[in-house]
């Protein structure tokens, strides 16, 4: 697999350890709001990374990701 879709991978798993199966956030310890989160993502994947979580938490929420 390349690279990019390695990371695209890594970016959307770190996403979903923050969703349940029913597409509600979850928060943790340190986590506390999809504003820490893309935060986070930031700091550990960059721009790229936020755009990536965007995307993925509109399909999440807009349940687009289970049809």
């Amino acid at each position: 697999m390349s690279k990019i879709k390695n990371f695209m991978m890594d970016v959307e798993e770190f996403v979903w350890d923050f969703f349940d199966e029913d597409g509600n956030f979850v928060a943790d310890a340190n986590i506390k709001t999809k504003e820490d989160l893309m935060t986070t993502i930031k700091e550990k994947f960059g721009n790229m990374g936020v755009e990536i979580a965007k995307d993925e938490i509109f399909a999440i929420e807009t349940a687009d990701h289970f049809s």
